[in-house]
Order: structure tokens, then sequence, then C-alpha cells
């Protein structure tokens, strides 16, 4: 066998494998996580945070937007209560189990944001409506949400 032919033999090897590796990785990290962390043990992607986040700001956002003009508050009062269940659903989205996480931060405080939008939402579902921890809710993001 000539040289030139076992070199083409050895790249194409080496292609084969590279490819097979690099698609392989796609989900291994996903497979690794399987059995490198505690079965009790919540892994949160980037990706999942982050639409979470986003549509946590969204609604926030909302919630502002709506509580700036305190005149119209009655009349938005179905809205209010639907971005609340809203930010309470994306919180779920984040994490359902109450176990740890590799995220610290969030675990350290999505309870409390957690029990903050229900108050919010039992206060503006109330005959008559109380608007006040509704409207805190956009503060509430600062405590986490700050530059260091």
């Amino acid at each position: 066998m000539s040289l030139l032919r076992m070199r083409l033999r050895l790249c194409l090897w080496a292609v084969f494998f590279t490819y097979t590796a690099v698609s392989a990785c796609a989900d291994f990290s996903a497979w690794l996580r399987r059995y490198t962390y505690p079965p009790d043990f919540r892994y949160i992607t980037s990706e999942q945070l982050r639409s979470s986040m986003w549509r946590l700001a969204h609604h926030v956002r909302e919630l502002d937007r709506i509580m700036r003009d305190p005149e119209t508050l009655p009349q938005h009062r179905g809205e209010l209560a639907e971005h609340l269940h809203a930010m309470e659903r994306a919180t779920d989205d984040i994490d359902r189990s109450g176990w740890p996480s590799n995220h610290p931060l969030i675990d350290m405080n999505l309870a409390t944001l957690r029990r903050d939008i229900a108050f919010a939402r039992r206060g503006v579902e109330s005959i008559p409506p109380n608007y006040v921890l509704a409207g805190s809710l956009a503060g509430a993001c600062v405590y986490c949400h700050t530059r260091r």
C-alpha cells in the first residue's frame, strides 16, 4: 500500500472519529449529568433559565405599566391577574421540585418570589382588590438583579 493511500485512510478515519465525537457531544452533557449529579438535584439549563426570566421580565414590565395609572386599575384587574398567573407558571418552569439546583441564587430566592407573586395575585383577586403587593413586584427583581 502506498504511503499516500495510507495517509488518506488515516485522514478519513480521523474525520470519521471527529464527526462521531462532535455529534455525540450534542447531548453528551445531559447524558453525563445523569451520572454526575444526585437524583434529587435539578439541573436547570441556561436556555430554561433565560426563557423563564424573559417571560417574568415581560410580565413585570406589563404590571408596572398598568400600575402607573392608579385611576384605571379597576378596569385592568383581570389583566393584572392574568399577568400574575403567567408569572407563577414561569417560576414553575424554572423549578417545580424544590430540590437544590445548579443556580444557588435561584434556590435561595425562588420560594420568596413565588410567595410574593401568590400574595399579589390573591390581593388583586380579593374583594375589594388590593394592588399594593402587585405594585411592589417590580422592585422584588432588584434583590437578585443588582450589579455587584
